[in-house]
């Protein structure tokens, strides 16, 4: 099954002039399309820098015959197995977007010196992305081509004083936008972390938020990396809450000024400046009310497409079905809960009623409008461009079959740590996968602790009273089996932390534990393990005299919600770690 194109969540482009030269690529009679005919592709023929000509005789071929034209000839191709350096331009819309390298390029016979002129496709992706999920640009899912909108033909037209109210107008049919100006209009002052926890499907990978107390701890903690955690210390929300911001800012709907905050974290108290934080402006609250239909002005009917509904679990596309199959359900009258169950499975989805109200936050986190009465829901926004695919295969994978087990379970435990059995099932999500099962233990459970990682740390540590717990986070698509340098590298971490010598590691980690716990465990998480690890466990305890034990992460969220419940006490959870062997537990119902 082919998966369908992710619109609807924008990351990095910001800048709406080359949005507007993007768009007008799409119009055959604009000033951008006889430039990039005239000047820009001969320039790139002349320096051998284009990847196929035959490409652009068919652009031009598309234009002039009013047809659709492919995505892929829009977006170009990557650098293959060679260098990105290398790759030549390869898209349509790669051409219209200069890149910040300076190169040589000859010009009527000369050497000149300019920006590089095209971009990689991931730049020119964005930026159709964009255009695509505010409407400028029309996607056809059925051939995947793309043409120019009528708003789009008026966005590159537009006067200066039209720019932005068309732009605007845009906006709003975008519902992240609506999302965003909602959680503003009170008034408050929001970083994009606080914005972030409360954008989009939280309870899955793709819209995760990094907790702001452990932002600050490592912003004050590690002065030399200040660079760094400002610039990478984000989730997926708040890049996509950080973003609208920047949008909203040039149109005057939303203010963007440092925000002081003071955060408690692992026992101590943390302050420091945010600087991506945002305010409300009196224009961005007059254009809310156009959002919700609240002016005189008629409501702006929301784009919503259908890969917009999921974004990084493998099973994505069942996910957008079962949540494209509730909208639609739920457009013209009021349904309750048992109605939309029964409404899925007649179209063979089987799902409980946890799982539906779950959706139904994240499609009003994702800026959709939704009437309750009397537990019975009902969609009051007009949808446009949701068109479910046919001929797919949808089924459901079986990170979504973890999760159909254990949230009925999940009475206390905030759903968001549900996302975990996706970071934890995705090699590349090792940092994020760290600091999320950390938040979910100190700032859920209350534990005393903190991330730790980097070089001779362990990943984290956990300590309540005397009791303290080491952890190695690992992130495996396939299991993990606990290698021989992972064990080596746990008796080191406990050798430490029993010797307790500057010597043997000049960072002291072991410092962050209070003086008071006396008594060690460890623990491997991941997403669930192979192997021998019993006998490497047991190896472990041999050389150090530490008992610990691995918990896959379904597991995890079971105590964590039998700890919320009062099921468990913070004294019996580390007894858990005392067995040297895999934690498998069940809740009392």
């Amino acid at each position: 099954m082919k998966s369908q194109r992710t619109f609807g969540w924008i990351q990095n482009p910001a800048n709406t002039s080359t949005l507007q030269h993007v768009v007008a690529a799409l119009d055959a009679n604009s000033k951008v399309t006889q430039w990039l005919l005239n000047e820009r592709i001969p320039l790139l023929k002349n320096n051998n820098l284009l990847h196929d000509t035959d490409e652009w005789d068919n652009y031009i071929k598309f234009l002039q015959s009013g047809q659709s034209i492919p995505y892929s000839a829009l977006k170009g191709k990557g650098c293959g197995g060679g260098k990105r350096k290398d790759a030549k331009c390869s898209g349509i819309i790669q051409a219209v977007i200069d890149a910040q390298k300076i190169i040589t390029v000859k010009i009527c016979g000369a050497d000149t010196e300019m920006h590089k002129p095209y971009s990689d496709d991931w730049t020119a992706d964005g930026f159709l992305r964009w255009g695509i999920s505010i409407g400028f640009i029309k996607y056809n899912q059925d051939d995947d081509t793309c043409q120019i909108s009528e708003s789009g033909k008026q966005f590159i037209n537009a006067s200066n004083e039209e720019f932005n109210e068309i732009l605007g107008k845009a906006y709003l049919s975008y519902p992240p936008v609506c999302r965003i100006l909602q959680l503003l209009s009170a008034g408050e002052h929001l970083t994009k972390f606080e914005l972030g926890k409360n954008l989009g499907f939280t309870s899955e990978a793709g819209f995760t938020s990094f907790p702001q107390n452990i932002w600050a701890q490592a912003y004050h903690e590690h002065p030399q990396d200040r660079t760094i955690i400002r610039n990478n210390y984000e989730g997926s929300s708040d890049k996509y809450a950080r973003m609208i911001c920047s949008w909203l800012k040039e149109i005057g709907w939303v203010n963007i000024a440092e925000k002081h905050v003071t955060e408690q974290y692992a026992g101590k108290s943390y302050s420091c400046g945010i600087s991506q934080a945002y305010t409300i402006t009196a224009l961005g609250k007059i254009n809310y009310k156009r959002a919700t239909g609240k002016s005189s002005l008629a409501r702006i009917p929301k784009l919503v497409f259908f890969g917009m509904l999921s974004t990084k679990p493998s099973d994505k596309d069942y996910l957008r079905l079962r949540r494209a199959l509730i909208i639609k359900y739920t457009e013209k009258d009021y349904r309750n809960l048992a109605q939309i169950k029964d409404f899925l499975a007649s179209h063979g989805l089987d799902e409980t009623i946890e799982t539906i109200k779950d959706d139904l936050l994240g499609l009003t986190n994702i800026g959709l409008n939704y009437n309750c009465k009397s537990n019975c829901y009902k969609l009051t926004d007009e949808i446009q461009c949701l068109q479910i695919p046919n001929g797919n295969d949808f089924s459901k994978g079986d990170t979504s079959l973890i999760k159909d087990r254990i949230r009925p379970h999940l009475k206390h435990l905030n759903q968001k740590y549900l996302a975990l059995i996706d970071l934890s099932l995705n090699g590349k999500a090792n940092l994020e996968f760290e600091i999320q099962t950390l938040d979910l233990l100190t700032n859920e459970l209350n534990f005393k602790g903190k991330h730790l990682g980097g070089s001779r740390r362990p990943d984290g540590i956990i300590s309540y009273k005397i009791n303290g717990l080491i952890i190695d986070n690992k992130a495996y698509s396939k299991g993990y089996a606990i290698p021989r340098h992972q064990i080596d590298e746990m008796v080191r971490y406990l050798q430490e932390n029993n010797e307790r010598r500057e010597e043997i590691n000049p960072n002291k980690w072991w410092n962050e534990f209070d003086n008071d716990v006396a008594i060690f465990n460890f623990a491997f998480i991941s997403s669930y393990f192979t192997g021998q690890f019993m006998p490497r466990l047991n190896e472990i305890k041999n050389r150090t005299g530490i008992n610990g034990a691995v918990i896959n992460i379904e597991n995890l969220l079971l105590v964590a919600e039998a700890l919320k419940r009062g099921e468990l006490t913070y004294p019996d959870f580390f007894k858990l770690f005392d067995c040297n062997n895999n934690i498998s537990f069940h809740l009392n119902s």
